[in-house]
């Protein structure tokens, strides 16, 4: 299994920085070529990767909360300081893609794969299990989007608010259609084996356009 450059991990830093990423790349790894090697996931057992990752397994749940996890390289999302500064909501705002793109970023921070789309997606493929993991794993990304487009709505609020609704449900409605925009711009991604992130902005941005055209037409 190939491993690819590493996304969201610091190259620099301390040396117990640089460590701790050499382990969680070693754990991510020994879980990706041990799924990939064996038709069941139930037959890749947290033990394994650990002696596979030369680490134990005490060492394992340090990094990741699930061998689910640890096979799609994924970690519980948050929201870095820098993607929420630059999230503010203006008049004439296209909210669904603006949204839609904000669920991607932060699904991005949380989820640093060191292999290929191609293995990424056979994975998916092989293990249903996978698939549903990374589902769980969108809609924590989306709970937490939420929250800051709750945020954000009530500071920009117009007199008149929004139709009747609290901020809360208006909130929740466009994060609920961004993240069915974003689900259905990343299948072709995967699909595509060989994508790349450039690829899915692109094809989420063309999605969105689709979205305006079908809901304006």
């Amino acid at each position: 299994m190939t491993a690819a450059e590493p996304r969201g991990q610091d190259a620099k830093g301390s040396h117990r920085e640089r460590k701790r990423a050499r382990t969680w790349a070693a754990i991510h790894l020994a879980a990706a070529e041990s799924a990939a090697v064996h038709d069941r996931l139930s037959d890749v057992t947290v033990e394994a990767v650990a002696e596979r990752a030369e680490i134990s397994p005490r060492t394992f749940f340090n990094y990741f909360r699930s061998k689910e996890d640890a096979v799609l390289g994924q970690q519980a999302p948050v929201i870095h300081d820098d993607i929420a500064d630059d999230f503010h909501i203006e008049a004439g705002d296209d909210l669904v893609e603006k949204v839609a793109f904000l669920l991607l970023a932060v699904f991005r921070t949380s989820v640093h794969r060191l292999i290929t789309y191609g293995e990424y997606a056979t994975l998916l493929d092989r293990h249903p299990e996978l698939a549903r993991r990374r589902l769980q794993h969108i809609d924590a990304v989306e709970a937490l989007v939420a929250d800051l487009v709750t945020a954000r709505l009530a500071e920009s609020q117009t007199p008149g608010g929004h139709g009747g609704h609290t901020v809360e449900e208006t909130a929740l409605l466009i994060v609920t259609v961004a993240g069915a925009v974003m689900r259905t711009a990343m299948a072709p991604v995967l699909d595509l084996r060989n994508g790349t992130e450039g690829d899915a902005d692109s094809v989420l941005r063309r999605t969105c356009a689709h979205f305006r055209k079908v809901t304006r037409a």
